[in-house]
């Protein structure tokens, strides 16, 4: 069961994905938030500090949440899956949400949180040292995986999401099981 201070995130946050389906990001003000969610802007500063914030509790909730249980669970391909499955289900907040740019981008936000599943998968499955090298760290390996991810996703939200988040899930693990060279060789 939800407590208060759950469900008054949750509205306050559900106020702003409204909001931001028809208000630029840079134009939405916390009186904003606060009138379409019916609570008084104090509330707001008691769950938020500002609507950055409320965005990376929005990525967070709709879009990771459980994700890291479900690597600790050994559900590290499932949990992939899942995040393309809720980015799908929140295509049009998706949309305006990689419209905000700069610190605290939803970009950043997002790539934030998937690094950090990069670099739990990694420190899981402890590759074998002979991997390492002073380039080949684990951190620029999760960098490198996570601005593949990010690239792919913001290409799937420039092109509109017209496929499914199965169809892009399939076509992201085929192209990361391929490299370059495999391409080249053939």
């Amino acid at each position: 069961m939800e407590s208060k201070k759950e469900i008054t995130k949750n509205l306050l946050a559900n106020s702003f994905k409204e909001l931001i389906l028809d208000i630029p990001f840079k134009n939405i003000t916390i009186k904003m938030i606060t009138d379409k969610s019916k609570v008084i802007r104090p509330t707001f500063y008691h769950h938020f500090k500002d609507k950055y914030e409320v965005l990376e509790y929005i990525v967070d909730e709709d879009i990771m949440k459980n994700i890291y249980e479900m690597v600790d669970s050994d559900m590290e391909y499932e949990s992939l899956k899942i995040i393309f499955i809720r980015l799908e289900k929140n295509r049009e907040f998706i949309k305006k949400a990689f419209k905000v740019e700069g610190q605290n981008s939803f970009k950043e936000i997002l790539g934030y949180k998937i690094y950090n599943i990069f670099i739990r998968i990694i420190d899981k499955h402890e590759l074998n040292e002979l991997y390492y090298s002073n380039v080949l760290t684990k951190e620029n390996m999760a960098r490198y995986y996570t601005n593949g991810l990010i690239s792919f996703i913001e290409l799937w939200v420039d092109k509109g999401c017209e496929y499914s988040g199965i169809d892009m899930f399939e076509a992201y693990t085929y192209m990361v099981s391929h490299s370059i060279m495999d391409i080249i060789k053939k």
